[in-house]
């Protein structure tokens, strides 16, 4: 059985596992004795290293810097693509730091329908692989190694053939194709027999706990000095198929099944058996997307953005969305951050994207991803939802500090005097650290080790970018109340039909900055779930349940590093680093005109702390430094301070954590 997979590709291949505990908070106070795995984790049991400012190029059909402009509505021709392609990777910065010679590429597409030609929407349009595969060439002097590899759920079910879906999607034809001539290509059916998968074991780095965390692949994946994922972009139910979701290709359908749900014997026989419904239910779930991409260990993607899919991963008839746009980077969350975007989207719902930051794959962070090329408000396109439940909401809040069981089967009573008005601490009196639930409907009933006739609470804190009124989605089996900033904003008594997420709504005012929110629940009849979003309005429900734009949660101790002002501002860049500030930060921002601005930290309660800077900048970048001082230079109490760039034009504030 080989282990975590060690090749060079990124720091978190190079972390040394360590072991972690379930069980670190003290469980006579919380009344927590044995915990199912993959039910929760703390959340300082994540392994998430730190993210570094990354790239991500945005390179439409129209783009200034190309040598033929074309419309985005417009078909186009293998060459237009190409250098589209071509410029996308240069803006994202070259394949100089990421592809050296003698290297073994593997360039993962996302092929699905058997029957489904190039540029359909469906499977990735062959030109993107190819202009990639000449570039790559031409780089490297041609001493490469090129490997075009996909496992699709809909291949022959002969793992030793390539079958249908590779030749009506074009991709045979490139071993032929003239252009190509001389370069070391090759296609790889990942869907091989037995004998040629190896046995992974991503141990503590794991998230998909009904694996045990152990996933079979392909061993010349294990073997690619280079992993570049080009996926097509997509609605599907984990709300995009794009660059994450595109490893559930990876899965061999010899070890899981074709389909990646009947299964079969691991012989390689076509006996059916259960192996994948018995593992996952019959559908792959976020933590197996997460796996496998921490398995494959992406240095770089190029997205076919050209035609895209709504509604469906699969093309209907009726269902194309024309971007012709090519994105490039090469942090996979980073990339997933950005097309999330492009469909109109919030990161924050998409739960591969958030758990794939949490684990260190990369960053959902907007401060630390810089646009090159087309910005994401000039592409973007309003895209429609899958009409599935699992694809109509965005998931759930998951981190919560939870409070010790309560015995009792009455909500009237207040377990803990003044409950309205609670600011508890994380990890003290009775309150838990920062947990993390692995589904939207959050397993209470595993976390209180089974308990019944017992009513909890959840705390959490959140930030809005403005004052406005907003949608609580909101769901649950029994009784639960809800406080927001100390008033009961929502009440349910009764037993549930179903305990379908997020089944209920109810409209909430939210406040500019830090708001709080409490939960109250009841649970007499052993299935104790809840599960809670805050969304923008929209009248039409396939485009709504997104989570409020800039709105994020979050705990008193778990300190996520530049809570931001989540608008995607193409006024200016603010930042700050480090953050939380021990001793000092500094605070960048750029100005793509000459203005008239100030710079001040404020307190949350809108008090002046600091004035920064004031007065005619240059367009440009800037920057200064914080010492965590006030305007009479003592030294500030540990906290959340707001730093604010305003001018007559625009206002933004991003929000920093002093130590």
């Amino acid at each position: 059985m080989k282990e975590m997979n060690t090749k060079k590709r990124g720091p978190l291949l190079l972390l040394i596992l360590v072991a972690f505990s379930l069980f670190c908070w003290d469980l006579a106070t919380v009344d927590l004795a044995t915990v199912a795995q993959g039910t929760f984790r703390y959340l300082k049991d994540f392994n998430s290293g730190t993210c570094d400012t990354t790239i991500v190029a945005i390179v439409p059909s129209d783009y200034e810097g190309l040598d033929v402009i074309k419309s985005r509505t417009s078909d186009l021709s293998y060459t237009e693509v190409e250098n589209m392609v071509r410029k996308a990777v240069e803006l994202q910065g070259g394949f100089d730091s990421v592809i050296k010679k003698g290297n073994k590429v593997m360039i993962k597409v996302n092929l699905v329908g058997g029957n489904s030609p190039s540029g359909q929407g469906e499977n990735t349009d062959v030109r993107v692989p190819k202009a990639l595969v000449k570039i790559i060439h031409e780089a490297t002097g041609g001493d490469v190694e090129l490997i075009i590899a996909e496992g699709s759920a809909r291949s022959n079910d002969n793992p030793d053939e390539a079958g249908s879906v590779w030749e009506n999607s074009g991709y045979t034809d490139l071993l032929t194709d003239p252009y190509l001539n001389g370069i070391n290509l090759r296609l790889l059916n990942l869907n091989q027999a037995i004998s040629d998968l190896e046995e992974v074991n991503l141990g503590d780095q794991g998230t998909a706990a009904p694996h045990d965390y152990k996933f079979h692949v392909h061993h010349e994946e294990l073997k690619a000095d280079v992993y570049i994922s080009v996926p097509v972009l997509k609605i599907h139910n984990p709300g995009i198929t794009c660059v994450l979701k595109n490893q559930i290709g990876t899965a061999p359908g010899s070890y899981y099944g074709y389909n990646k749900s009947n299964g079969r014997e691991k012989d390689g026989s076509n006996t059916p058996s259960k192996i994948h419904p018995v593992i996952a239910n019959q559908d792959w779930s976020e933590e197996e997307i997460v796996d496998l991409s921490n398995i494959a260990g992406i240095d770089y993607i190029v997205v076919d953005a050209l035609m895209c899919l709504e509604r469906s991963k699969s093309y209907n008839g009726n269902n194309q969305v024309r971007m012709n746009t090519i994105v490039a980077g090469a942090d996979p969350v980073a990339v997933d951050h950005v097309c999330a975007k492009l469909f109109c989207l919030n990161p924050d719902d998409i739960t591969h994207i958030t758990l794939s930051e949490k684990v260190g794959l990369g960053t959902n962070n907007p401060e630390l991803i810089k646009i090159k090329g087309a910005s994401i408000e000039n592409v973007r396109k309003k895209v429609k939802k899958t009409g599935s439940i699992q694809g109509q909401f965005g998931q759930s809040n998951r981190i919560w500090i939870l409070s010790k069981k309560y015995d009792g089967t009455v909500m009237n009573t207040e377990y803990i005097p003044n409950e309205a008005d609670l600011e508890p601490v994380a990890g003290e009196n009775n309150w838990s650290e920062p947990v993390y639930f692995f589904d939207n409907m959050l397993d209470l009933l595993s976390f209180y080790d089974g308990a019944t006739n017992m009513v909890s609470y959840a705390f959490t804190y959140f930030y809005s970018p403005e004052d406005k009124k907003a949608e609580l989605k909101i769901g649950s089996h029994e009784d639960m109340i809800v406080y927001l900033n100390g008033v009961a904003v929502y009440s349910y008594s009764g037993l549930r039909g179903s305990t379908s997420e997020l089944d209920d709504s109810k409209e909430i005012n939210i406040i500019k900055g830090e708001n709080r929110l409490l939960v109250k629940t009841l649970n007499r009849t052993g299935i104790y779930t809840f599960s809670l979003n805050i969304c923008d309005y929209e009248s039409a429900e396939q485009y709504g349940n997104n989570r409020v734009k800039g709105l994020f949660f979050y705990t008193a101790k778990e300190e996520p590093s530049g809570i931001e002002d989540r608008h995607s501002m193409s006024e200016k860049l603010l930042r700050n680093y480090p953050n939380p500030v021990t001793n000092s930060t500094q605070i960048e921002f750029e100005l793509p005109y000459a203005a008239d601005i100030s710079v001040d930290v404020y307190d949350l309660e809108g008090r002046l702390v600091s004035h920064l800077a004031g007065g005619f900048y240059s367009a440009g970048y800037h920057k200064m430094e914080w010492t965590a001082t006030n305007m009479t230079g003592n030294r500030v109490s540990t906290g959340i301070y707001l730093c604010s760039i305003k001018s007559k034009d625009f206002n933004n504030s991003i929000r920093i954590f002093v130590k």
